[in-house]
Parts: structure tokens; sequence; C-alpha cells
């Protein structure tokens, strides 16, 4: 959604349903989508997105709402959401588990469109946890940088670095994986 249509939005959504409808229709399979990936339950996923619009509809009321990237503080809500979440009962499915093995194949297939399949998996299981979960965000997730800065709690600079180090990992990582192969 372009920034001024949703900074307008975010605006009327104070006074007008329909407003915030609009924001609601254009983000809820996003912010669903993103939950799922991080907690792999269909009725817990739902109960998080439904909590995040809650709180996105009571604080977009309030007249100290700050409108600069509602889509970027609507995902960090929804990640606030999913650790505490966490915290209460511990049905959190991680990217990896201790064992390295790779549980969001939906991301990986969205990645893997130029590159075999296999080849980029174990390339992908090879990287860290937060390299991983960059790529993911930005790839699968298809987050903009002002999203995922607010997901991940940093400033655009320090996303820049990060996500430049991913690539280059996975760059890494999949040469190793060709070499294997051949």
């Amino acid at each position: 959604m372009p920034a001024e249509r949703e900074r307008a939005l975010v605006g009327r959504a104070r006074e007008e349903a329909s407003a915030f409808a609009e924001l609601y229709d254009f983000y809820m399979p996003r912010v669903y989508g993103f939950v799922y990936r991080r907690v792999r339950d269909r009725a817990v996923a739902e109960d998080l997105t439904s909590v995040t619009f809650q709180r996105a509809l009571e604080n977009v009321r309030r007249a100290d709402f700050r409108n600069e990237s509602f889509g970027g503080w609507l995902y960090r809500v929804a990640s606030n959401a999913v650790v505490d979440q966490i915290r209460r009962d511990r049905r959190y499915v991680p990217i990896s588990d201790a064992g390295g093995e790779v549980h969001s194949d939906l991301a990986l297939d969205a990645l893997s469109a130029a590159l075999d399949r296999d080849q980029l998996r174990r390339a992908l299981k090879s990287l860290p946890d937060n390299h991983r979960e960059v790529l993911v965000l930005r790839f699968y997730d298809d987050l903009d940088a002002t999203e995922m800065c607010a997901v991940l709690g940093v400033s655009k600079e320090t996303l820049a670095v990060r996500l430049h180090r991913a690539l280059r990992a996975l760059r890494m990582a999949v040469a190793k994986e060709s070499a294997d192969v051949a």
C-alpha cells in the first residue's frame, strides 16, 4: 500500500470505520501469514491476528497515535503478540529447531524460484537463525524496510547491514552446496 494512502486511511480511521476496514482488508492476510509461519497453529494464528487488529483499532483512535508507518507498527504488534503467546504456552515452532531442521517450507519455496529447492534448503539450513529470519521477512513475508525494522527492532542502517550479511552468507552457502554437488 502506498505510504500516502496508508497515512490518509489511518488519519480517517479515527472517525470512519470504513477507513479502518480498508486497512484491515489489506493487512489481515499478510499479518495472518506472518503470525502463522511463527506459531504453526491455525487457531492460535487466528487468535493472535485478531488480538493484533484489536490493539490496532484501539491505538489508531488515540489522539497521540504516531502515523508514520502503520504497516511496520502493525507487524511489531503481531510480533509482540507471538512473543506473548510463546511465553504463555511454549507452542512456538522456530524457523529451525535444535537439530537444524527447517520448518518454513513455504519460505523456502518462495526463495527457491531460481534455484534448486533441495540445494537452497541445504544452504538455508547451514545459515544462522538471524540470517534466515531476515531473508524470510524480506523475500517470503515481502516486508519493506520500514516494516522489517519494526519487526526486528533495528534501525534502517542496521537492517541494511544484516540483510547484506544474510545475502552474502546465502550466496556462500549456495556456492558451497553447488561445489559439493559437483
